[in-house]
């Protein structure tokens, strides 16, 4: 593949994983979907637990656990779990 090609399919990729995740996020319940994005904008679980009233323990399950928040959704396509330009 041509290099300018190859740019451009990751910038494909990158595209359509964001659009995945911002369509993942947004089917969150509200608490949960707030402690995910305070933690894509880079806060640690005490503060995220400061501005939610849950402990650390509690934001760090949350983010953690399989099946509490994006970890639970399959691909849009019915594939297994995974992000596009990703071995699954």
């Amino acid at each position: 593949m041509l290099p300018d090609m190859a740019e451009g399919q990751v910038a494909a990729n990158q595209r359509i994983n964001l659009e995945r995740m911002s369509m993942l996020i947004q089917q969150l319940k509200p608490l949960d979907r707030q402690v995910i994005v305070s933690y894509l904008e880079d806060m640690d679980a005490v503060s995220i637990g400061e501005i939610t009233g849950l402990s650390p323990a509690n934001v760090a399950m949350r983010i953690h656990r399989p099946g509490s928040s994006v970890h639970r959704y399959p691909n849009p396509n019915g594939s297994s779990p995974g992000f596009a330009g990703e071995a699954v």
